[in-house]
Parts: structure tokens; C-alpha cells; sequence
């Protein structure tokens, strides 16, 4: 009787398809880095939009200016707020659901000032509006942690965070002031209704094209997964173990305090910028409309070129700690500097060109505070990144009335000098932070 022929049995990894060994990684992660673009450039295109419905209410006599201020603030409180409960719905149930769920309440709410005009209503719907934006931020942070491999993550998250950011923030005006009201012809409440509907087409198509992990997704094969995963754990949904070590704690403490401290000077870009302008400068208002956008752009491509700097960086010291801290505290100084240069110069379009170059190296630190996150997060990198941007969140509500009390006693110049020194203190918080001491066992 012949011998029996035994065939040794495949092992899941060797099957020919999707996945087999020697074969390419698949390029699903590139999508995953386009639909995070998308997502925060929306995230900021909504934000800003807050600027024209601002200027039309005052204009039109239905709120006054110490209402608007009022609502100004409303967003803060509960974005600020809302950033650990948001991450930790992150961690729990992935962003594949919490981001297309937020984005869709936050298109509803942004269109609040379109829907109603009693001061009430409006504050309402600011919080609202604050609340249900504060998830995205957090969950994009994970998003990072689980697609983008650990050698280009600084660079992607830079493109990401400030340059996508960013560039919505910039064109938000264009849109709907330029094209919709102006070229379209349409009022300012059916412009953002348009604006608006942009947030439920992004989230109907980020649930069909994204999933939380290159695992789950069935356009990503092993050889992807493998590529992302090379040199960390992966990150993933459920329960984690924080770290309560003193020296856990303090490095944690000194990233939050240089989060509270940034938001000081994005207060005098985003707010201070038109009236000062205006007002100092004596620009006309088309004219403001050209150059009050300068600094943010600069942030932008600022922050683009920080995340490349961070994993350059990295590869050539070989120090992933010193990297990171030399570059955020580095372009904090220099942006202490620039702003202090801007005094000495009189023409406001040279001003504006040295607060570009001042922002520019500002915001070289946005890559290094999301790799920081996402360094010593770990799995749990979408709470952790709420709980500094609540911290951050917090900086941005002490802010408003600190500037205002230093710029209406003092004037410009003390208001310029004033967050010069901020940008110093961040600095020197910058120096003692270690991304690689982990807040979240492994």
C-alpha cells in the first residue's frame, strides 16, 4: 500500500492574496493621511467661518460688541473641555465612529448663527458647537498613532495639524466672503448652510473609507501592516494602565504648561491681528483682508516644515528626545525674537511680513507637540492628547481677558513684549519635556 502524501498546512501569513509573504505594502495609509488632511482643514474651514457670521451680526445691529465677545469665549469653554472626554471616546470606540459623528453635529451646530438671532440661542449653539468639534483634534491623533509608521510620523502629523489646519482657517473668509456672498451672490446665512453641508459629505465618506486600523481595512494587506507597525506596538481600542511615577507626572506637566502657554500667542494672530492692523496701522479694510492672514499662512508652512525637521533630526542625532525639545524650544525663541524685531519697524506690510517669519517659527513646534503626544500616549495616544488640548483649551480662556487687560492699560507695545516673554516661558517648558518617558504602559 503506497505512502500517504501529507501536505504541511498554510499558515494565514504565507496565503496568496492580499497579504502574502513578498509581497508590496499596500498604499491604503496614503488615503488614511488624505482623509486626516480633509479632516482637520474642515475642522478649521467651520472654526473660522465664525468670523464672517461675527462681522455680519455686529454689522447688522443684531448683537453688540459686548455680546459678541461673550460668544467669542462660549466655543473655548467646552472645545477646551470637551478634549479628554473626546479622546477617551477615541481610545474606546475608535474614530471611524466618533469622528464622522462629530462631524456631523458640528455642521448643524456651526450654522447656528444662520438659524437663529437671540443672544441665548446663539451662546447655545457656540457651546454646542465647541462641544462636538472637541473629539476630531484627539482622534486624529490616534489616527496617527495607528496609520502613519513611526519614521515619517512627525512629518505626516505636521502636514496634518498645521498645515491642513491651518490652510482652512486661511481660506475660510475667501470662501465664503469672495466666492459664495461675493461671486454667488448668496447672503451670509445660505453661505454657511453650503459651508456646512461640506462637514456631512466628509462624514458619510470618511465612514466608508476609513478604519481604525490597517488590520480592519480591506484595501490594506500584512506587508502594510508590518510597514506601519515596524517599530512600536500598534495602537488599539480599549482599557490602559497610566503610569502614576513622579517623573511621568512632572514631564507631563511641563508638555501641559507649554500647551497653556502657546495658546497666548494664537490669541493675538486669530483675534488681535484685524484691529490692530486697522487701528495701529491704518490699514483699510481690504487691505487688512490681504495681510491679517500672513502670520497664519506662515504657521502653515511653519508647521509643515517642523514635522520634517523632527524626524530629519531624529535620523541624524539619533536622539529622539533632544530632537524634539531642540526643535520646539529653538523655534519658540526665535518667534520671541521676531516679535520683538517687529517693533522697530514702522510700515505695516513689513510688519507683517516679520510676524509671518515669527509665526512661521512658532508653529515649527505643533509637529513636535503631536509626536510628543503620540510618543508617550502609546495606545492610549487619543486621551492623552484630550487632556493636554483641555490644558491648551484652558490657556485659551485665560488669554482673552489677560491680553485685553495688558493691551487696554499698556498699549501694543507691552502686548507685543508680553507674549514675546510667553513665548520664552514655553521655551524653557519645552527644554524639560522627554517624549520618550510614557505616561501608558505598553
Amino acid at each position: 500500500m503506497p505512502p500517504k502524501s501529507y501536505e504541511s498546512p498554510q499558515r494565514p501569513a504565507e496565503k496568496t492574496g492580499v497579504g502574502s509573504i513578498g509581497q508590496s505594502p499596500t498604499n491604503t495609509r496614503w488615503l488614511i493621511f488624505l482623509l486626516a488632511c480633509f479632516a482637520s482643514f474642515l475642522t478649521y474651514a467651520h472654526r473660522y467661518s465664525w468670523g464672517v457670521a461675527r462681522a455680519k451680526l455686529s454689522e447688522e445691529g443684531i448683537m453688540s460688541a459686548k455680546e459678541l465677545g461673550w460668544l467669542d469665549g462660549a466655543f473655548y469653554i467646552t472645545y477646551g473641555n470637551g478634549q479628554f472626554p473626546g479622546g477617551l471616546a477615541g481610545d474606546f470606540f475608535g474614530p471611524r465612529l466618533v469622528i464622522p459623528v462629530a462631524a456631523l453635529l458640528w455642521s448643524v451646530t456651526m450654522a447656528g448663527p444662520a438659524m437663529t438671532t437671540g443672544f441665548w440661542r446663539l451662546y447655545a449653539s457656540r457651546l454646542l458647537f465647541g462641544a462636538t468639534q472637541a473629539p476630531c483634534y484627539p482622534s486624529l491623533g490616534k489616527i496617527s498613532k495607528s496609520w502613519f509608521p513611526l519614521s515619517i510620523r512627525t512629518s505626516l502629523q505636521g502636514m496634518v495639524a498645521s498645515f491642513s489646519g491651518r490652510l482652512g482657517g486661511a481660506v475660510a473668509p475667501f470662501v465664503l466672503g469672495t466666492i459664495l456672498m461675493g461671486a454667488c451672490g448668496l447672503n451670509w446665512q445660505i453661505s454657511l448652510y453650503v459651508l456646512a453641508s461640506s462637514g456631512l459629505v466628509f462624514a458619510l465618506l470618511f465612514w466608508l473609507m476609513f478604519r481604525d486600523s490597517p488590520t480592519h481595512h480591506p484595501w490594506s494587506n500584512v506587508a502594510e501592516k508590518r510597514l506601519i507597525e515596524r517599530d512600536e506596538k500598534p495602537a488599539t481600542k480599549g482599557k490602559f494602565r497610566i503610569h502614576w511615577t513622579r517623573p511621568a507626572m512632572l514631564n507631563l506637566g511641563c508638555l501641559m504648561s507649554a500647551s497653556f502657554f502657546s495658546t497666548f500667542a494664537d490669541n493675538l494672530f486669530v483675534i488681535y491681528m484685524p484691529t490692530f492692523l486697522m487701528g495701529e496701522k491704518g490699514f483699510t479694510v481690504a487691505q487688512m483682508g490681504m495681510f491679517a492672514p500672513l502670520p497664519i499662512i506662515g504657521g502653515a508652512i511653519g508647521g509643515m516644515c517642523g514635522g520634517f525637521l523632527n524626524d530629519a533630526m531624529i535620523r541624524v542625532i539619533g536622539n529622539r528626545r533632544v530632537a524634539r525639545s531642540l526643535v520646539a524650544a529653538t523655534g519658540k525663541s526665535l518667534a520671541a525674537g521676531l516679535i520683538v524685531a517687529s517693533l522697530f519697524v514702522e510700515d505695516g506690510r513689513l510688519v507683517m511680513i516679520v510676524l509671518f517669519c515669527c509665526k512661521f517659527f512658532s508653529d515649527m513646534s505643533q509637529p513636535t507637540w503631536w509626536g510628543t503626544v503620540t510618543d508617550i500616549g502609546g495606545r492610549a495616544a487619543g486621551s492623552v492628547f484630550g487632556l493636554v488640548n483641555t490644558v491648551g483649551g484652558w490657556g485659551a480662556i485665560v488669554a482673552g481677558p489677560a491680553m485685553g487687560y495688558v493691551l487696554g492699560d499698556f498699549g501694543w507695545t507691552v502686548l507685543f513684549l508680553f507674549v514675546g516673554g510667553i513665548y520664552l516661558v514655553t521655551a524653557i517648558f519645552w527644554c524639560f519635556v522627554n517624549c520618550t518617558r510614557k505616561v501608558v504602559a505598553e
